[in-house]
């Protein structure tokens, strides 16, 4: 039998704090599959939940995972994620021995930066999650941790994660060789939705009147993620098809006030709605099927989970092509693909879907099959399995 592994994953934040997008959804589904195939995996974070309020912190059990939990110095510089946990380097190198290897879930991180002098004694990984390019926010920062801290951190891992083929070139940007860049993409449990959902009562719930034409778009509200691309996109789809309704579902992650200001200059108020963020899973899916096409415009997107979630439920998916998943997605047949900041291109997808009602059925079981959780887990056991051994 082969013996247990025991990982540590640093992270600045943990469950519940789903508010957080993509970065801590993958890192949960990781470590709660490894806890569940007898592995010992502890998680040291901060107390980071939403953008008004905190976890506990200190020691807790979350679902069998022991988590520590450390205290931001302020919760808003958090939520515009400059995380710094007073205390964070407590024990930090008890706990790193205590481990076979360690997982550092982002990259530019104060975490990391206070980690940095125990991971000699210990193999790590490094996940950036899209987070590699300098370009998208604070260049300035970037380029000035990365002097002092990034590159070497790369340059010392033992392995470095890519989600996609995108991400191993934004590695080569750095000067890392293709011998220690693993690409594995983020999964998704592949049977979380199946039950029976009730797209009817959500649509009742935010004043969508039945039988009317629905685009939805679920995520943060950040001007990454190309919320004013989609609004002057579906103002041409109303041109087209004056009933449609567009449901933007996501936190305000600093854009909500520019997507209300677009709203009102495009006169499109009566046609929008905004839900602000929904976390269970019985809304979610309800969400995904009430919509007749699922959009994700976004400007940068290293993978993408949502739109996986979308054909999971079965509902016709279109992204741009700076997703990272673009390529896979459209030479599989399973999603539309449309230049970002092409309106017109995006315009017509939206308007072909809505009136085709194109069906996403072979989509979900190709996701079903691709990006199922449990295989991706057996993979990332023998990633660290040859980081321990090769240390």
């Amino acid at each position: 039998m082969t013996d247990p592994l025991r990982v540590l994953h640093i992270i600045p934040y943990y469950s519940p704090a789903f508010a957080y997008g993509g970065t801590i959804r993958a890192a949960y589904e990781l470590i709660r599959r490894l806890h569940e195939r007898g592995h010992q995996v502890t998680v040291l974070t901060t107390d980071a939940l939403d953008a008004s309020s905190r976890a506990e912190a200190g020691n807790h059990l979350v679902e069998g995972v022991q988590v520590i939990r450390r205290r931001n110095l302020s919760n808003r510089l958090a939520w515009d994620r400059l995380f710094v946990p007073l205390g964070f380097w407590r024990g930090l190198g008890d706990l790193v021995r205590a481990h076979d290897v360690v997982h550092l879930h982002e990259f530019r991180s104060l975490l990391n930066v206070m980690a940095q002098p125990h991971l000699s004694q210990k193999p790590y990984i490094v996940t950036p999650q899209g987070g590699l390019p300098r370009s998208l926010r604070r260049g300035g920062y970037k380029t000035v941790f990365d002097a002092l801290f990034g590159q070497r951190l790369l340059d010392q891992a033992a392995r470095l994660h890519a989600l996609t083929e995108m991400e191993r070139e934004q590695y080569h940007e750095f000067d890392q060789g293709d011998d220690r860049i693993v690409v594995l993409p983020n999964g998704i449990d592949v049977n979380e939705y199946d039950f029976t959902a009730d797209p009817a009562g959500f649509k009742q719930a935010y004043g969508v009147p039945p039988n009317r034409p629905v685009v939805g778009f679920l995520a943060r509200l950040s001007p990454i993620k190309g919320p004013d691309f989609l609004l002057d996109a579906f103002a041409r789809v109303l041109e087209a098809i004056p009933e449609a309704v567009l449901i933007m579902i996501g936190p305000d992650d600093g854009a909500q006030a520019d997507i209300e200001a677009q709203i009102a200059r495009l006169g499109i108020g009566k046609s929008v709605v905004l839900t602000g963020y929904i976390g269970g899973i019985e809304e979610k899916a309800a969400a995904y099927q009430a919509v007749d096409v699922y959009v994700l415009p976004s400007r940068y997107e290293i993978q993408g989970i949502t739109p996986l979630e979308a054909l999971l439920n079965r509902t016709p998916t279109i992204v741009t092509d700076r997703c990272g998943l673009a390529h896979h997605l459209q030479t599989h047949g399973a999603a539309t693909v449309v230049p970002f900041g092409d309106v017109e291109a995006f315009a017509a997808a939206i308007v072909r879907a809505l009136r085709e009602q194109p069906s996403a059925q072979a989509a979900c079981a190709h996701v079903r099959e691709t990006f199922n959780w449990e295989a991706l887990v057996d993979r990332w056991e023998v990633v660290y399995r040859t980081c321990i051994e090769e240390a």
